[in-house]
């Protein structure tokens, strides 16, 4: 099973003589995984791919726009015409947002599909297609025709792999990060809790001790009323 499934194994441009053909294929992750492409073509010249690198999620897809020259059945005849473009994909590693370095990792394992061009008229009749020469070279296209893609120099294959896990462990050091933050803030919204519950609990406490002052005061004072009235009332029952 191919990592990227193609919407088609052959790429058809409409004909046209005066301007640029355009065409376009879906790449598909049907897996779990993160998947790295990058798209080569046995002419420069011909070819422009837009992205012509870059990473699919799983379960997504990716449109990728593929513009022909007009000029590609000036310099070569119709019968002669064997332009193909090859997809190479890679499973990506956890933590790797850059899919350029992985491609220069000489280690990894990679796989490849060669994608057949056809140019047709309106009516779908082939002007010409690609045919099964197996020893073709594919060369990595870039934004503009005829363009390399610019070379990136590592020392070693390893050098390439130490920085794909200092990437990883990079990563995964500034998750570790916003965890132990969101863990401090946490025990600080509990402590305020936990100071505003206190600070309550003392109000609550010095309310009740007010009560029960203002309640002996309320007594002492019905008390004192209560026997000044009576002694009112004794000295007029007197009379």
């Amino acid at each position: 099973m191919d990592m990227l499934r193609l919407s088609a194994s052959q790429v058809d441009f409409e004909y046209n003589k005066l301007d640029n053909m355009h065409s376009s294929i879906t790449l598909y992750n049907d897996t779990h995984q993160p998947v790295a492409y990058k798209f080569k073509a046995t002419n420069l010249n011909i070819f422009l791919v837009k992205p012509p690198l870059g990473i699919v999620q799983p379960r997504q897809s990716q449109l990728v726009t593929i513009i022909l020259n007009s000029k590609v059945l000036e310099t070569n005849s119709i019968k002669d015409f064997n332009e193909k473009l090859q997809l190479i994909t890679t499973i990506l590693p956890q933590g790797v947002q850059d899919a350029g370095p992985i491609f220069l990792d000489k280690m990894r394992k990679f796989e490849k599909q060669k994608i057949n061009i056809a140019i047709l008229t309106q009516d779908r009749k082939i002007v010409a297609q690609s045919q099964g020469n197996q020893s073709q070279m594919f060369h990595s296209v870039n934004k503009q025709f005829g363009q390399v893609e610019p070379t990136r120099v590592i020392a070693t294959p390893t050098a390439d792999k130490a920085k794909i896990e200092a990437e990883y462990f990079c990563n995964k050091f500034e998750v570790l990060q916003q965890e132990v933050t969101k863990k401090e803030q946490e025990l600080q919204d509990l402590q305020k809790f936990n100071n505003g519950l206190s600070e309550k609990a003392n109000i609550k406490s010095k309310s009740g001790k007010l009560d029960k002052l203002i309640f002996l005061l309320s007594l002492l004072v019905s008390f004192f009323l209560s026997f000044h009235y009576q002694n009112h009332i004794l000295q007029a029952i007197n009379l």
